[in-house]
């Protein structure tokens, strides 16, 4: 799937792989809203009572993961303009390269100018390509003309892992589900256009197609910091540069990957803030969902490499593994979610009562 084009507004190879990938899944319901959010439902299978008769067990509110299908990316306006589409710095398109995917296949080309004029509103641009070429037609989506695809060195590389690796983390996590035959009520929701203003979660709210019960977990690729390096596994994030997240959301997760380093020793996991940009999590906490975040820290996010010139984005092959391994547990694990705060409650109390005496008044 990261081979495959996409661009805010232009996620139709990206969607078309979800659905079709989804509705291979064994018990998997596939449902679309009206703009083109891609909903994939799994929810436990129905309990047998002692007469043979099936009937239906409590299934709590789900547990739902969200990512999205767009990339920052290029749109053809006509001629030989084009518009990107997304967040990068300007002078990132000095002489950058481009490639476009048409009906007749890829047409590559060269950013000759850049409109300052309109930024940042709009980042409009004027292209070149080799004589002879025919220019690509209006709404042709483009991406950067950096590597589509490949491992080295225990790192994934791709043009558009944010977040089409965290719409891949979410397939993986449904097909776990279906070939283990969870016990578990997961919901993974594919949306659109969130590079341009979280058009396709704002969309997703609007539709009720989520309760306002269930638990909403963004997965993303978030730019590496300081204190969250790559490699050093998938991590429990606990805010955006927007926003600090459900704090029982938060705790339940890390507890879960607490569990999973019980249960392997190899296993790592971190708690950070992730302040590079904002998820959706703020989008669903901003409209009262209970929300939380999972991430892989990222290399060369939004493409943007060294001096920056465009460059493939990266992650840890072993981050990915374990992220897989910590959304997989957290579906089986969700019916706990209650006792969260519960124990949170119990955890403040036994530190109360492990202080030297009473608090009296002076």
């Amino acid at each position: 799937m990261l081979r495959l084009p996409t661009a805010p507004y232009h996620e139709q190879h990206v969607k078309d792989f979800v659905t079709a990938f989804c509705r291979g899944l064994r018990g998997v319901r596939v449902e679309e809203d009206r703009v083109g959010n891609v909903i994939a439902k799994w929810e436990r299978p129905r309990r047998r009572d002692r007469s043979g008769h099936s009937g239906p067990s409590h299934i709590p509110a789900p547990l739902v993961l969200v990512a999205h299908m767009d990339h920052p990316g290029f749109e053809m306006l006509g001629g030989r303009r084009a518009e990107f589409l997304g967040w990068v710095p300007k002078d990132i398109f000095k002489n950058a390269r481009v490639r476009f995917y048409g009906n007749d296949g890829v047409v590559r080309g060269t950013v000759t100018r850049f409109d300052a004029a309109a930024w940042p509103k709009r980042k409009l641009l004027a292209l070149k390509f080799k004589p002879g070429t025919v220019n690509p037609e209006p709404g042709t989506p483009g991406m950067w003309d950096v590597p589509a695809f490949r491992v080295t060195g225990g790192k994934l590389q791709a043009a558009a892992i944010d977040d089409v690796l965290g719409t891949v983390v979410a397939l993986a996590t449904l097909a776990e589900a279906s070939r283990r035959r969870l016990r578990a009520h997961l919901w993974c929701a594919f949306t659109r256009a969130e590079e341009v203003g979280f058009h396709g979660a704002l969309a997703l709210m609007r539709s009720k197609k989520i309760p306002k019960n269930a638990l909403m977990v963004s997965i993303e690729m978030s730019r590496q910091r300081p204190w969250a390096r790559i490699g050093n596994g998938p991590v429990v994030r606990v805010g955006d540069r927007a926003a600090i997240f459900d704090p029982a959301a938060s705790a339940f997760l890390w507890g879960v990957a607490e569990r999973c380093r019980e249960r392997d020793s190899g296993f790592r996991a971190q708690r950070a803030l992730m302040d590079g940009g904002t998820c959706e999590a703020t989008a669903f906490a901003a409209f009262g969902y209970r929300a939380g975040g999972l991430c892989l820290p990222l290399g060369n996010y939004h493409n943007i490499g060294s001096n920056r010139r465009p460059r493939a984005e990266y992650v840890s092959v072993r981050d990915l593994e374990q992220l897989i391994q910590l959304t997989t547990a957290a579906a089986g694990e969700w019916r706990s979610f209650g006792d969260v705060t519960a124990e949170l409650r119990e955890r403040m109390s036994r530190i109360e009562r492990s202080a030297p005496r009473p608090l009296r008044r002076i």
